[in-house]
Order: structure tokens, then sequence, then C-alpha cells
């Protein structure tokens, strides 16, 4: 189990079955704290519980308390975690990071190998006009797509990849405000895609901490005040990924791009983040490539275009 969990766990709490999906359940607290039930499959986060065994059919709104370092449902069903071990984010690595100046051309090289074997779909289908404007900030690439969602949601994101060009997190601020809750499902695209970038934010403001303009201490109290426009574990998720706290793959993914590690392992990390959900991990993936045009300069994007 995540490390949160683990603390939420040793508390003693009550609350209910907000949601039941294919490999995870979560519930939420009567302090609006929530975690998550998974199966082997399901992605560790700070806030997930494994189970060794098949996910129990646990009806959404029914009632839970914690006894100890088990769960007790109202149906009569108990679950020990007694013996489960604590799960920890992997670290950011010390000195082993890619030069600022050669982060464009490692993202490039990426992008190039991973599209040449993957169909994107949801946002993953901007990955590519985003780039473009990396190349040229001149540049207004149009989007032939037939897709509702990536149509609509593209001047937006065109507009937040300039904000990023432009180091003015300010104005990435003011068009995310459009995206959030957009889209279907239990983590609507928008969401995830600003998850992607706001983590890629905290990754790169711990990651080369020269980057003042990467720094944003009211981020938080941003996002609170939207927590009406999504749903609840939307939120939660978005708070957390702006906080640092990723799914595991997004967390491998964004440490061994950052870092001075093959475009192979890359490829080989985003293809795993990519599984989350329908098109979740791609919404994640392009939110994060997005925000690592933070680190682009004026003289980068010259030597780009």
């Amino acid at each position: 189990m995540g490390e949160a969990a683990r603390g939420w766990l040793s508390q003693g709490q009550r609350g209910k079955v907000i949601a039941a999906v294919t490999h995870a359940t979560y519930l939420l607290t009567k302090e609006e704290e929530l975690v998550w039930l998974g199966t082997a499959e399901t992605p560790m986060h700070r806030r997930c519980m494994r189970l060794t065994s098949a996910l129990p059919r646990l009806a959404v709104g029914s009632a839970f308390e914690v006894m100890g370092q088990s769960i007790k449902f109202e149906s009569g069903m108990k679950l020990d975690f007694q013996a489960s071990q604590t799960w920890k984010s992997p670290a950011i690595p010390a000195g082993d990071l890619v030069e600022r100046r050669l982060l464009p051309d490692k993202l490039q090289a990426f992008c190039d190998t991973f599209l040449s074997r993957k169909t994107p779909v949801g946002f993953g289908e901007l990955i590519q006009p985003v780039l473009q404007i990396a190349k040229n900030q001149g540049l207004s690439p149009g989007i032939v797509q037939e897709n509702y969602l990536t149509l609509s949601a593209w001047p937006v994101v065109e507009k937040i990849a300039r904000a990023c060009l432009s180091h003015d997190f300010i104005g990435i601020l003011k068009q995310a405000d459009e995206l959030i809750g957009f889209g279907e499902g239990l983590t609507p695209s928008g969401d995830d895609f600003l998850g992607g970038l706001f983590y890629a934010r905290y990754l790169l403001s711990r990651s080369y901490s020269q980057l003042n303009y990467l720094k944003f201490d009211n981020l938080p109290a941003w996002i609170d005040a939207f927590r009406s426009r999504t749903n609840q574990i939307s939120f939660t998720l978005l708070k957390d990924n702006a906080l640092g706290h990723a799914p595991d793959p997004l967390y491998r993914f964004g440490i061994i791009l950052l870092s001075n590690q093959s475009i192979d392992r890359a490829v080989s990390a985003a293809a795993e983040l990519i599984t989350l959900g329908h098109s979740t991990g791609w919404d994640l993936l392009t939110g994060y490539l997005t925000g690592l045009l933070l680190t682009y300069t004026d003289q980068l994007n010259k030597a780009h275009s």
C-alpha cells in the first residue's frame, strides 16, 4: 500500500464506497480523505491498497470502518492489511539529470520513436501539434481530427503550450481553467492533461532549482478553488499530481526522461503509462510532455525552428 494509505489505515476511519471500476474501488472518509482498493494490475499510488485476491463486490454508498489494520464493510466483509508492505515513490536522481539545453533533443527523439510505434488516443493526438509549436513558435498548426474532444481542446492546449514556452505560469493557469472537468469518465481528459503538466512543473522545479519561474506556491489553492468543477476522485488526483504525488508509471517515465537514461527505457515506461484507463495515460503523457516546454529558452526555440 502507498504511504498515505498506510497513514490513513492507522488512524481509524469511517466512510463509504463512492465508486467501483474494473481494477479499483474508491473509498471516501467522512473527512473527505480518498483511498482505493486495487488489484495486482492497479498502478501503485500513495493512496492505493492492492489486494492479492480479486476485488470484493462492494455496493456504491455502502459504509466501512477501519479497525486496527483492517477495513470492515457493512456487508460483513473484512480486509486485513496487517502484513502489507509500504510502497514509496521513486526518488529523483541526484547528479544524473539531462542538461537543460539537451532536453528539447531528448524530448523530440522520444516522441519520434514512441509515436512511430503507438497510435495516440485522447489528448495524445495533440502531441505532434505541440511539438510543432515548440520547433517554431511562429507556426500555428491546424489539426485535422474527427475527434470532437481534441478539436475542442486544441485552442486551449495551444495557448498553454505557448505560455509554457514563454515561462508564463500565470498564463498557463488562466487557460487551464477551461480544461477543468473537460471530457468524460472517472477522470476527465482535461484534468488528466493538467495533472501531467502540473507534475512536470513539480519534477522540473525539484530537478532544475535554478529555474525560479517554476516556483508557484499558490498552485494548491488555485486547484482548491475548482473543487466543484470536477468529481471528487479526479480533483484529488489532480491536486496530488500538482504536489508531486503521481501514479507510479508517470513517476518512472518522468524521471527516466529527465535523467541520462536511454530513449528505449523512456519508451518502455511510456508504453506502461498509456495503459491507464481508456485515454488517461495518454492524457497524462501529453500534459507532461507539454510541461517540459517550460524548460525551453528563446535560444533553444530558434535553434529548433
